[in-house]
């Protein structure tokens, strides 16, 4: 158990002041009635533990039983220290808990307290019979209220399950497919649907996979979810799919390329029982900084798709290796409520004049209630380019009511109060090991919502130091931050 509360920090608290005030009251305004809600906030965050790695973290809550659960990356290629290539094997921390296998912690009051799972008694969270894979952990649910977890070890998806809320996985299989980047949707009881960018064949792509028995199997064959467009681009399903409870479809977020060099984001869907995907572009001639756009569907079936645009200042070199210069860009929304046959117009849920915004993530409640985080840079950075210019980095937060309409009802907040993180954030993958750069912040980070429909955020966390040198940590350690006030996203009332 490592709970810990951090003070909020005291020039980041005024910074999001000035930088949220005007969000905040354009928020309040639009929805302005007596009986308008305050706006969220959030309490100070909780190191859910200060030994093991917190990179790309995700957190789930279970209604079933009652259970919070937090899953990160070991941190195997996300080692970093003072931009020299570090040895893991230097670390004890790292080198005394490494098992190969994504971490899991679950919390049985809220967030207050966190426990490390354990599997017999070892420093391991499940059985190496069905986890092998330090990368890529996924949360999701069925039908049944099995939670559902998955793994890589660059290679191998492993799936594994639980039916205690997260304590002990009793399911699961190390090899669901071979391939990178996993993602999970729970589907009806027993039921999960895999999605991977599979390794073997030229031309084999994004791919999903489904099995029916808790995760022990997958079935052999996976549903292609990548091909040709009309106008001969191509497209591909590319993130966090999602299961549609309504009518049993599942969408995921996709990226399309096209012949004249234009990029679009959207999402693809297999209906109830389907064999294919059908890839739906919602915007043409967009960028993304991020790997990846992010979707989430709400109790009525909309779904929801959010992404970064990179925007760069037209003949200029002061990026990275004299890209472009970044300018400011946004955090943008579009919705559908048709699974992708017709769009909304975009929206921007954050567009600061003298920062950059990127790695949105999205949940979604009841029908037109929807949260999103980014994390954003502070005006004192200059707007850099993250991957080799250092920034101040913030986890911010918007919550929204009527997200699907043209003029909803927002507020904005910083939800740590402070930076998570002050440095560079590297974008090359497993690249960024070799080359020493910052990548202990993974490649994103997640919300999600409790069973009151109160926002939980997951993000990973470098302001910790070694204790004895007061140099930074090699790898980035896992914090939580609790919604304590404002609008419920699910039901009505407040988080007080």
């Amino acid at each position: 158990m490592f709970p810990l509360s951090r003070p909020r920090h005291p020039r980041a608290s005024a910074w999001a002041g000035a930088l949220l005030g005007a969000a905040a009251l354009s928020g309040a305004l639009a929805g302005a009635s007596a009986a308008a809600p305050s706006p969220p906030t959030f309490a100070p965050p909780v190191y859910v533990d200060q030994q093991l790695a917190g990179g790309e973290p995700e957190v789930f809550a279970d209604p079933v039983h009652g259970t919070l659960i937090y899953s990160s990356h070991e941190g195997t290629t996300h080692l970093y220290r003072d931009g020299v290539v570090s040895s893991p094997w230097g670390d004890f921390s790292f080198v005394s808990n490494y098992c190969n296998q994504v971490n899991v912690w679950t919390s049985p009051d809220g967030g207050t307290n966190w426990y490390r799972d354990r599997y017999l008694g070892t420093p391991c969270p499940t059985s190496p019979a069905i986890n092998t894979g330090f990368s890529d952990p996924d949360l999701t649910q069925d039908a049944g209220g099995r939670v559902y977890n998955t793994g890589i070890d660059l290679a191998n998806d492993a799936l594994f399950s639980s039916i205690d809320g997260g304590k002990t996985w009793d399911k699961g299989t190390a090899n669901c497919h071979d391939g990178d980047r996993p993602w999970l949707a729970g589907g009806k009881p027993e039921q999960v649907f895999l999605s991977t960018d599979t390794l073997e064949g030229s031309g084999s792509g994004h791919q999903v996979f489904v099995s029916s028995d808790g995760g022990n199997t997958c079935s052999a064959t996976g549903i292609a979810d990548n091909g040709s467009l009309p106008d001969g681009g191509s497209y591909s399903g590319f993130g966090k799919l999602y299961y549609d409870k309504l009518n049993g479809a599942v969408a995921e977020p996709a990226v399309f390329n096209h012949p004249d060099g234009s990029f679009g984001v959207g999402i693809s869907t297999l209906p109830a029982g389907g064999s294919a995907f059908t890839p739906h572009e919602a915007v043409r001639g967009t960028t993304m900084f991020a790997h990846w756009p992010a979707i989430a569907i709400d109790s009525a079936g909309t779904v929801y798709l959010v992404w970064d645009p990179d925007n760069r200042q037209a003949g200029t070199s002061g990026g990275c290796g004299g890209a472009q210069t970044p300018a400011p860009n946004s955090i943008m929304l579009a919705s559908t409520k048709d699974l992708g046959k017709t769009w909304s117009t975009p929206i921007a849920v954050a567009r600061p004049a003298n920062a950059r915004v990127f790695w949105p993530w999205i949940t979604a409640g009841d029908a037109g209630k929807v949260s999103v985080i980014w994390y954003q840079t502070e005006p004192q950075d200059g707007l850099p380019d993250l991957d080799c210019q250092p920034g101040h980095v913030h986890a911010m937060e918007a919550s929204l009511l009527g997200a699907a309409s043209k003029n909803p009802q927002q507020w904005t907040a910083d939800a740590a109060g402070r930076p998570v993180h002050i440095g560079q954030v590297c974008q090359g993958g497993t690249t960024c090991v070799a080359t020493g750069q910052d990548r202990r912040l993974g490649d994103y980070f997640t919300n999600a919502l409790d069973t009151r429909g109160c926002v939980l955020i997951a993000t990973g966390d470098t302001r910790l130091t070694d204790p004895t040198t007061d140099s930074p940590l090699p790898t980035a350690r896992p914090l939580f931050i609790r919604q304590n006030g404002g609008p419920r996203l699910i039901g009505s009332g407040t988080c007080g």
